[in-house]
């Protein structure tokens, strides 16, 4: 079972394992392998987008272990279902964007859209998931597929 949290609810080293996953990398934007200090920076940016109206982030714990953040933030001017599942939980994928979708409900979205790298295969998993992409979407500097979630 997967439970969710603030984002400093989690020590400094499991997120950085978490992050700095080289299979978790394949499918994010390309960046350095994060250091304390990025880390810090970044967490600081995810939990002060978190309090922005309309937005809700969370850090995935499974029994008291940091396994994934997930949430509802600004892309591009539109909310965005974000997910980062670590590789041994990626099952788990359907629970964590019911559980977005919950808290979209809650904030009163009516919509969000999810963007994958177009490095991440179109398997019929990801399809049951989001359905068919809407187009593609340029994300500093790189190619994403979109689809739009209807909540």
């Amino acid at each position: 079972m997967l439970t969710y949290h603030s984002f400093d609810a989690s020590p400094t080293e499991e997120w950085i394992e978490l992050l700095n996953s080289e299979l978790i990398r394949k499918h994010l934007i390309q960046h350095p392998l994060f250091t304390k200090e990025i880390l810090a920076i970044w967490l600081q940016s995810k939990i002060k987008e978190d309090q922005e109206p309309g937005c809700r982030i969370r850090a995935i714990h499974s029994d008291g272990k940091l396994v994934g953040w997930c949430g509802i933030q600004i892309e591009s001017n539109n909310y965005e279902l974000a997910l980062v599942l670590s590789p041994n939980y990626w099952g788990h994928g359907r629970e964590a964007i019911n559980q977005v979708k919950k808290w979209a409900q809650e904030l009163g979205h009516t919509q969000l859209l999810a963007h994958l790298p177009q490095s991440r295969s179109q398997t019929k998993a990801l399809k049951r998931l989001f359905g068919q992409s809407i187009g593609e979407t340029k994300i500093e500097g790189h190619d994403f597929d979109t689809y739009q979630i209807e909540i």
